[in-house]
């Protein structure tokens, strides 16, 4: 028998804001979801291959990597360049000039000059192609379930069009569906979580969700509706800045090499030396904390090429300037998985799931799986 299967994957939904959406925060069943440490370029393995990064490899977009990195053939005059092109934005034009033939299309992020021969692009995204994932999906195991890109159209139209050819097809009679509506993640990063555009949008959202539902409800009564996030979104109060190398000495091949996130610190070391006084630093500093050998082992990042620390802002907080970005973001996620800000959304429309409520993101991939295959 076919399955009969809407899922409509919202980026960035907290489940804390359930409760301002009049028609979602009457689904029949809904739970909050903890999110991996990370950011979606994992949490989508999760969520839709079952993977944690131990799994698939890598973790975050952008790893220390030398030989694959976009300025490892420059290596040699990246320090000499940096001292010239001091300025910012003189430095950012000749790293975009050096950097623009390594995969096209994507923007290398705020990687001073000299580092540029470090770091290389090696996360994967599910969502942008699941036929080159290298590990079965959902969308690759279950071909029935018809897989919509996320549309090619400006960031804040994408979710429009989504639903508009969503609708189209529901109204066709398609019995097995997955819906990508990317924008509210994107409107959290501009302007955080309580400003109007994003409320305004949090509210289109509910009424596009609730009639995707009822239309596929009205040809499939039997079937199950899936309304799923992959983590929550907090506001930034304050940007901090991060003096690692002030503390501990400059960073190099030869050293030690740091990458950070908005909210999230990477640490590579070479010098055993400097391992204890890192690790000092780090406990030292305030408003985070270092994910403990257990919390490693728990979400799956263990491998040590993700780092031989990780160390993790609490909500509210991030680094400004970060290797990610100059500023910091007006809206962010990827705090510690616990945090009550990043919490993600499972909502289910259809028969009643009797099973141990879903807590982990891998708890949703085996719902998935089994409305699929038939097995619910």
């Amino acid at each position: 028998m076919e399955p009969e299967v809407l899922i409509v994957f919202v980026d960035s939904l907290p489940y804390a804001l359930l409760p301002q959406m009049e028609r979602m925060r009457e689904a029949p069943q809904h739970w909050p979801l903890r999110p991996g440490f990370g950011y979606s370029v994992n949490i989508h393995a999760e969520m839709f291959a079952g993977l944690l990064p131990d799994d698939v490899g890598y973790f975050g977009e952008w790893a220390y990597d030398p030989p694959r990195s976009p300025g490892w053939r420059y290596r040699a005059l990246l320090p000499l360049l940096d001292a010239l092109f001091h300025p910012y934005l003189l430095n950012r034009g000749l790293q975009a000039l050096l950097t623009r033939r390594y995969h096209p299309g994507t923007i290398v992020p705020n990687i001073p000059l000299r580092h540029l021969d470090k770091f290389a692009l090696t996360g994967i995204h599910l969502l942008d192609d699941p036929a080159a994932f290298p590990h079965p999906s959902i969308f690759t195991a279950y071909p029935s379930l018809r897989f919509m890109p996320i549309p090619a159209r400006p960031k804040g139209e994408r979710d429009a069009a989504a639903v508009e050819q969503a609708m189209a097809w529901l109204e066709e009679g398609t019995p097995a569906l997955f819906v990508p509506l990317p924008d509210l993640d994107g409107f959290g990063h501009r302007y955080g979580i309580e400003a109007a555009p994003y409320l305004e949008h949090l509210a289109r959202l509910d009424r596009w969700l609730a009639s995707m539902t009822e239309r596929f409800l009205a040809r499939h009564p039997r079937g199950h509706v899936f309304v799923v996030s992959d983590h929550g979104m907090v506001t930034v109060e304050r940007g901090l800045p991060l003096a690692l190398e002030r503390a501990v000495g400059r960073a190099s091949r030869r050293t030690y090499v740091y990458f950070s996130d908005a909210n999230i610190l990477r640490v590579w070391v070479e010098d055993a030396a400097l391992r204890e006084p890192i690790r000092a630093y780090l406990e030292r500093f305030e408003g985070g904390t270092l994910v403990t050998e257990a919390e490693r082992r728990k979400y799956g990042i263990t491998d040590p090429r993700f780092g031989d620390f990780i160390f993790v802002l609490e909500e509210g907080l991030a680094f400004e300037p970060s290797t990610f970005a100059r500023h910091k973001p007006k809206g962010m996620h990827g705090y510690h998985p616990e945090a009550p800000g990043q919490q993600a959304v499972l909502l289910h429309w259809g028969p009643r799931w009797e099973g141990e409520p879903p807590r982990r993101m891998r708890d949703l991939h085996r719902m998935l799986a089994a409305a699929l295959e038939g097995t619910w």
